[in-house]
């Protein structure tokens, strides 16, 4: 297994250490502390497996063009609804804190690697990754102006997350054209990432967005990983016809 796959793997054992440091001692920090660190985890895998121009290319698009949605999002509430960051991310520019759109950009190359670079494929993963964290995440990160009936997140966010990732992948796809190799440790990684989440979810008590999330997480797993085997039995058959 390539390295960094397995810092990947790692990453998320951590992870685990975390969360039960954190049941003990109740210390925020070590509950936001994998949030932070998935970053530069994120610029080592993908320079590390895609390279240092594929890695350069896919961050400066999604950066300015999750950027660009955040300012919409904020100042008008187009896509997601109207909602206000709090001050806990830090820096902000022109009301959008300067984390948000490196989360955005992590989460996007993670979608992308599992769902092999097909736009509505990665745009399910995205959305199925929103399901999981923006309840969480809306306790204290941000807030919306009217709470919705998903556990406080209205349905309109999940509908802006599916249109704006599909416009991201779709300018990602013409700077990076071309499909990605089925890869089984990105569909792993991705889907162990997802239910991390919702062992964070049940941790501060949102168990039943957390079930939800699992099961969705599972599924998909199950979905894409079946699709690519009834694909490879086709492609042999077709092989032994010819």
């Amino acid at each position: 297994m390539k390295s960094e796959w397995l810092i990947a793997y790692a990453y998320l054992a951590s992870g685990i250490l975390m969360l039960i440091a954190y049941l003990f001692t109740h210390i925020y920090d070590l509950s936001v502390f994998m949030e932070v660190i998935f970053i530069p985890f994120y610029f080592y895998h993908s320079i590390k497996f895609k390279g240092a121009n594929f890695t350069m290319k896919f961050f400066a698009a999604s950066y300015i063009l999750a950027f660009f949605i955040e300012f919409l999002g904020v100042h008008t509430g187009i896509p997601f609804g109207r909602y206000v960051y709090s001050s806990i991310l830090g820096p902000e520019l022109l009301s959008v804190p300067v984390a948000i759109p490196f989360l955005w950009s992590s989460l996007l190359y993670f979608s992308w690697l599992a769902g092999r670079g097909k736009i509505v494929t990665s745009s399910i993963l995205m959305v199925a990754i929103d399901l999981s964290f923006d309840p969480r995440f809306s306790i204290h990160l941000w807030h919306w102006a009217v709470p919705g009936i998903y556990f406080g997140v209205p349905l309109t966010n999940f509908a802006g997350c599916f249109i704006a990732s599909i416009s991201i992948f779709a300018v990602l796809l013409l700077i990076l054209p071309g499909s990605s190799k089925f890869s089984i440790n990105a569909l792993i990684f991705y889907t162990l990432l997802g239910l991390f989440q919702c062992i964070e979810d049940a941790v501060v008590a949102l168990y039943l967005p957390a079930l939800i999330s699992a099961v969705i997480f599972v599924c998909i797993f199950a979905v894409l990983y079946y699709s690519h085997e009834i694909s490879i039995r086709k492609n042999k058959k077709l092989q032994a016809i010819g």
